[in-house]
């Protein structure tokens, strides 16, 4: 059975690619040199939360693409959606890592996104309680071994460059405990992801319901890591247990940005409800049904063209925000111009033929 596409995940898609743009920009190009306070506080809302929106709407997506293995029990049907996933995997792997190795993109998410995938397959088909009591699993076994390992191994002082990754034990201790979204605990993300997609979101007042609850403990949440911070005297220690940011990924970040993330993700379906035949919100929803071609594009091309200018000179964060702006609206432009003719982005399309 078909089912309705809701293109409101495409419009939260879209913004969580904005928002990871904003973050990576910054970091790139201000050097953690703080220029302009309010600007660099404002870009500094996103660090952690556009990729968990966009890795929670990572693992809805994967429920939806499975929902019919899920609730046939077609043992066939299981089969073919576990292959797809596999062959996924081994794609975004791949991409991920050429990135980081042709073009020093060491931020990268996609191969991470392929380990997240691997593992993934296993749960598609289980209860949703179970699911859930999996990603709570990760997210504890994460902090865990954040006391009892040393989270800096291999980290230069900045966290900007992480030593011997391609190495064995580099490569396995980047993947998993600390590298930029080790599956320790950032799988979380892709397992609560995976048991909202059991929710029915035609239905407005269960998504009205979401959205207030998960802003009420996102708020809430926030403000106990605010206080334990105080109440700890704002120390070094204080920060690495409670912060809500994602270098350390504390067990409070990953459920803090979660619930953010089905806040934004529900607030948008709703906007959907009210703005869906808009020129505007059409035009944004294109931009977010190829998120993955954008990824590549705002890492590679536009990287790679400043590179060429000035190899990345310092900028400061008014230049990153209207950068920003500017390849994001560039992207949704191109994005509309292509949808014209193909339904799929062209890394979409690749990826869809090569893994079939």
């Amino acid at each position: 059975m078909k089912t309705q596409r809701i293109y409101g995940f495409d419009f939260a898609r879209a913004f969580a690619i904005l928002g990871m743009m904003f973050v990576n920009y910054k970091i790139i190009f201000t050097q953690e040199i703080v220029a302009h306070e309010s600007l660099n506080q404002f870009l500094s809302v996103f660090e952690g939360r556009a990729a968990a929106v966009f890795l929670v709407l990572a693992g809805l997506g994967i429920g939806l693409m499975t929902r019919s293995g899920y609730l046939s029990s077609d043992p066939a049907v299981r089969r073919l959606h576990r292959e797809m996933l596999l062959k996924r995997a081994l794609f975004l792997l791949i991409l991920g890592l050429a990135l980081y190795y042709f073009f020093d993109w060491s931020a990268d998410i996609l191969h991470y996104y392929g380990v997240y995938m691997v593992a993934v397959s296993l749960f598609i088909y289980l209860k949703t309680s179970t699911i859930v009591l999996a990603g709570l699993l990760t997210t504890a076994t994460g902090t865990a071994l954040q006391l009892l390992l040393d989270y800096t191994h291999r980290w230069d002082l900045s966290f900007t460059s992480y030593e011997g990754f391609w190495t064995v034990e580099g490569f396995i201790s980047n993947t998993f405990f600390n590298g930029y979204h080790p599956f320790f605990p950032w799988f979380a993300f892709i397992l609560f992801g995976l048991a909202l997609s059991r929710m029915d979101f035609t239905q407005k007042q269960k998504v009205l319901f979401l959205t207030s609850r998960a802003l009420i403990i996102a708020v809430l949440l926030e403000a106990l890591s605010a206080g334990l911070i105080a109440l700890m005297g704002g120390s070094e220690t204080a920060f690495y247990l409670f912060d809500t940011k994602p270098m350390n990924p504390t067990f409070l970040y990953i459920v803090t940005a979660t619930a953010w993330a089905m806040f934004f993700i529900g607030g948008s379906v709703l906007l959907e409800g009210k703005v869906k035949t808009s020129r505007w919100f059409q035009f944004i929803v294109k931009g977010g049904q190829m998120a993955l071609t954008h990824y590549v594009i705002h890492a590679v091309v536009v990287l790679g063209v400043m590179t060429v200018i000035d190899n990345l000179a310092y900028r400061d964060e008014v230049f990153v925000f209207f950068m920003t702006l500017f390849v994001f609206l560039s992207m949704l432009v191109f994005s509309n111009g292509w949808g014209l003719k193909f339904r799929k982005g062209p890394l979409e399309l690749v990826m869809r033929r090569m893994t079939q």
